[in-house]
């Protein structure tokens, strides 16, 4: 795949990404699919590869997706969150 075309599948599941969770600005959701590549590879975000990037972006809407589909069922405290770094996580 060229980088063009890797780009433009990225940016499109970042905005379906973004349509899940409207209340994360964008720089959380960014923030968030580094922590989960971090997890995934042991890489900072600055040092991950575009697949692995690509990866955790998958894992990240896979998630949502799960969490979606598991909305029928009562939440007190809303979707679970785990901290790592003073960030909320997913």
């Amino acid at each position: 795949m060229k980088t063009t075309d890797w780009t433009a599948v990225v940016l499109e599941r970042l905005a379906q990404v973004r349509e899940r969770c409207p209340e994360m600005r964008f720089g959380q959701i960014l923030a968030t699919i580094g922590l989960l590549g971090e997890d995934e590879t042991g890489h900072s975000l600055w040092e991950i590869e575009d697949m692995e990037f690509a990866a955790a972006l998958e894992h990240f809407a896979a998630d949502l997706a799960r969490r979606g589909a598991d909305s029928t069922e009562p939440q007190a405290d809303g979707p679970e969150r785990r901290v790592r770094s003073g960030v909320m996580v997913g």
